[in-house]
């Protein structure tokens, strides 16, 4: 099965697929993909993860890994009661796509979302397929830099692997800055 998994990259989280055995115990399966081996317990909107240390990279790596499971919605681990996406924001990149994952089989016509941290709340989010930009939108986020905003948009493509492209246009010439690309397949 494919899980997603949150790992440091230039600095910040970035997210990866990692395709493991298929289990009922997903997030057990998906800390040790991270290469936590500790047992985790989930109760009331709770992960307890039985670590008694873990740097606060660490922490922000578990942290958003578990709490893209909708029965998680904070995090106890190391002495941290509570621990949210929002306690890590720090080591969140500019722009995060968190749908859809990277490697996913995704419809003809399918809904992007995450959320940016770009000047006026101003990216672009395209498909792309050999280079060729097969459809661009600018979205507005709900909210400008130095906030934090959530964003959408639905694109469309013909079936085939494509790479949805995520960045913040340039003030002064729109070449891309803090782009994120994650690759998908396209049914058909």
């Amino acid at each position: 099965m494919a899980l997603t998994v949150f790992h440091f990259a230039n600095g910040k989280l970035a997210p990866s697929v990692v395709h493991v055995p298929q289990t009922r115990a997903v997030a057990t399966a998906a800390l040790h993909a991270l290469g936590v081996d500790a047992p985790v317990t989930i109760r009331s909107g709770t992960a307890t993860v039985s670590l008694t240390h873990a740097t606060d990279e660490r922490v922000a790596e578990i942290v958003y890994t578990l709490t893209q499971f909708p029965t998680v919605k904070r995090v106890d681990i190391a002495g941290r009661a509570g621990v949210t996406r929002d306690e890590v924001v720090a080591y969140k990149p500019p722009i995060l796509v968190d749908e859809p994952p990277p490697g996913a089989t995704v419809a003809s016509s399918f809904r992007v979302s995450g959320t940016a941290m770009v000047f006026e709340a101003t990216l672009t989010v395209q498909l792309v397929r050999d280079g060729e930009v097969l459809e661009k939108h600018t979205v507005t986020a709900t909210a400008g830099a130095p906030a934090r905003g959530t964003f959408e948009t639905t694109l469309h493509g013909t079936a085939g692997d494509a790479t949805i492209e995520a960045f913040e246009p340039s003030a002064a010439d729109g070449s891309p800055q803090h782009e994120v690309d994650v690759p998908v397949t396209i049914a058909p």
